[in-house]
């Protein structure tokens, strides 16, 4: 699986599946494994911060899908990362995001090590 399809599978694993095992899996093993929403509630460092973010975001009511308008992959041997913006929508109410994921290959997988999101003005 390349970064940008796992890139897409987290969001679909966690929005669309809301699937916290599925998420889980697309993460690194590492200790220090960030993930940084655009709110200060979002933050999340190692795994086991990161499974209850996502157990809250799979529990959540709202209905939010990822529209992203521009999408720029780069590599660099085991490591790769994606800059993303456009927006989420959330209960049908556009929202700009911009994202910057980090990824590190373990194996054959790339594996999300860091994410973080904004809400930009």
């Amino acid at each position: 699986m390349a970064p940008s399809e796992t890139f897409d599978a987290l969001f679909a694993s966690i929005l669309e599946h809301r699937d916290v095992d599925a998420f889980m899996a697309l993460w690194a093993g590492d200790d220090d494994v960030t993930m940084w929403g655009s709110d200060l509630h979002e933050r999340a460092v190692g795994r086991d911060a990161i499974r209850k973010l996502g157990t809250q975001i799979a529990a959540a009511t709202h209905v939010i899908e990822c529209e992203w308008d521009d999408k720029r992959v780069h590599g660099e041997g085991e490591t790769a990362w994606i800059n993303a913006s456009g927006a989420l929508v959330v209960d049908g109410k556009r929202v700009n995001y911009r994202i910057t994921a980090i990824f590190v290959r373990q194996g054959e997988r790339w594996l999300w090590h860091t994410f973080n999101g904004s809400i930009p003005d």
